[in-house]
């Protein structure tokens, strides 16, 4: 991920600069893969745009909607109209919270469940007493500390 002063730069271009770096992306992708590539297609924006970009340029790639059930008819339908091909999870959502439980609400409630599930398992030494000594917790949930992250919007430090 660019630095938050690169990322402002990019969003600073014009549209014609965005779409023009995002088909050369496309390009990389789809070359990568020797054109063995599908969009996932949720009929949001963001995907009908990528669909968009995408099929300027490779207008046989299919789009693929994943229709768990959940969706809302008008969603399913303009996914038919775009062509999408649906696929079905192999579960239904019902086998899935009986499975596994209602989704968190929260991502901070999902990563400290997360957290303290897979804590003992990825207890990583033993100190001189031989107790266990944990990870970091960026470690262990693969993330990054919040202090690496910052927020959006700052501007690059000075070198001097």
């Amino acid at each position: 991920m660019p630095d938050k002063w690169v990322l402002k730069q990019y969003q600073s271009l014009p549209l014609h600069a965005k779409a023009s770096m995002s088909q050369a992306r496309i390009r990389e992708w789809y070359d990568h893969w020797n054109g063995d590539v599908c969009v996932s297609f949720s009929g949001g924006k963001d995907s009908t745009v990528l669909a968009h970009l995408v099929h300027q340029l490779y207008p046989h790639v299919p789009l693929v909607f994943s229709n768990t059930g959940l969706e809302y008819p008008e969603i399913q339908s303009f996914a038919r109209k775009m062509g999408a091909e649906f696929v079905r999870p192999k579960m239904s959502f019902s086998e899935v919270i009986s499975t596994y439980g209602y989704p968190i609400i929260s991502k901070e409630t999902a990563e400290t469940i997360q957290y303290a599930r897979h804590i003992k398992k990825n207890l990583s030494r033993k100190d001189f007493k031989g107790t266990y000594i944990p990870k970091k917790r960026s470690e262990l949930l693969g993330t990054r500390p919040k202090e690496e992250s910052g927020s959006i919007g700052e501007d690059k430090p000075s070198s001097g």
